[in-house]
């Protein structure tokens, strides 16, 4: 409050209108932002649960939603309307729609990267992607083993095949090498 008391209340709005100028520029490009998203968004990725997607697509549009309400409101306190001529701005008021404006803006912000979440969703052909990219061949003196890996005691590595689970020591390895499936 000493600002108002040093500068007076028509001082203290004028800040206030500045503040909100430089405010509703940083609300336009996360409106932007919020736009380019949701352009390059497309159809999502396939595999990930319906419901997950409707999640998503209603957070895009609250944030889309939020986004407009704060800029409506910072844009108020940037540049008042007045009804019926020209009269000084109420600095509390403005202080108000300022701070609810601010706090919309990050909220919508938040609410884009809920909806951005569906894109990390686990689908079935990641998983698949996964366990193909753990298959290795194994050659020892002995022969050749394809399977998956799985734990095992230090200096040694389990594969897990078809229809049992083989444990070699390292130092009996002559090759190893990651394949797309064993066959």
């Amino acid at each position: 409050m000493t600002s108002d008391a040093a500068h007076g209340p028509a001082a203290a709005a004028e800040d206030l209108h500045t503040s909100a100028k430089g405010w509703h520029g940083i609300q336009l490009a996360v409106l932007g932002f919020i736009g380019l998203c949701g352009v390059l968004k497309g159809s999502g990725p396939a595999g990930v649960p319906r419901t997950v997607q409707v999640v998503a697509g209603l957070l895009a549009l609250s944030s889309l939603a939020t986004a407009c309400c704060a800029i409506f409101l910072v844009g108020l306190a940037a540049w008042p309307l007045y009804r019926g001529g020209v009269r000084p701005a109420d600095p509390g008021r403005t202080g108000r729609a300022l701070r609810t404006g601010i706090a919309l803006t990050f909220t919508a912000v938040a609410l884009l990267a809920l909806s951005a979440g569906a894109s990390w969703w686990p689908t079935p052909e990641k998983k698949k992607e996964g366990a193909a990219r753990s298959l290795v061949r194994v050659s020892t003196e002995a022969g050749t083993v394809c399977g998956s890996l799985g734990e095992s005691d230090y200096g040694r590595v389990a594969l897990r095949t078809a229809d049992r689970t083989v444990t070699l020591a390292l130092g009996e390895i002559t090759a190893l090498q990651p394949v797309s499936s064993c066959g």
